[in-house]
């Protein structure tokens, strides 16, 4: 969606621009207006990524038809069992049943391999780690109508540029403790 947002803003830069420019029959007198209409062009695409971001991180509170204890218990399995890339499995740091809430980190790291010239125009290899953070917090509370209220919040933390390199797992963990409450799972 950013991406779209970028693309917007810059061809109604160019597009004013060249407007404005033809009009005064200057070609610089179009280069500010160009930059202040290009961003208020992106600026509503911008805030939409933003907030689709945010709802991705930081979903609604779902209602189970399931005991809160119960889903206490398969929200807690779920984490100590599941494990990703080469056995980094999520370290459950509080799981407290009086409060339902249940805090968890996982820590791993991804391997990219780089092609770079060196000065002589030789190619080479380089192999880069980067690593990987996501803290998970769960609140489990039953209502009135013996359902139970799940809240889930992600906060990634990456090294490097890619800000999306964690959406995977995050829209994987999501899924399945949706599927796992729902009795669609196993």
């Amino acid at each position: 969606m950013a991406g779209i947002a970028i693309i917007i803003g810059i061809f109604v830069f160019l597009l004013s621009g060249a407007i404005i420019g033809d009009i005064t029959h200057d070609p610089g007198a179009g280069v500010l207006p160009g930059i202040v209409l290009g961003i208020l062009a992106a600026r509503p695409m911008f805030k939409l990524a933003l907030e689709q971001r945010s709802n991705f991180l930081h979903p609604a509170p779902r209602e189970y038809n399931i005991p809160a204890k119960v889903a206490f218990a398969k929200i807690r399995d779920f984490l100590a069992e599941v494990s990703y890339n080469y056995g980094d499995k999520w370290h459950v740091v509080t799981a407290d049943t009086q409060c339902g809430r249940i805090t968890a980190n996982l820590r791993f790291t991804d391997e990219f391999t780089h092609i770079e010239a060196d000065a002589r125009g030789n190619i080479h290899t380089r192999k880069e780690r980067l690593q990987r953070f996501i803290a998970l917090n769960i609140h489990v509370t039953s209502t009135e109508r013996n359902t139970t209220l799940v809240q889930l919040d992600l906060v990634p933390k990456v090294e490097g540029v890619n800000y999306a390199a964690c959406d995977s797992i995050i829209a994987s963990v999501t899924s399945t403790i949706s599927m796992l409450l729902t009795g669609q799972h196993r």
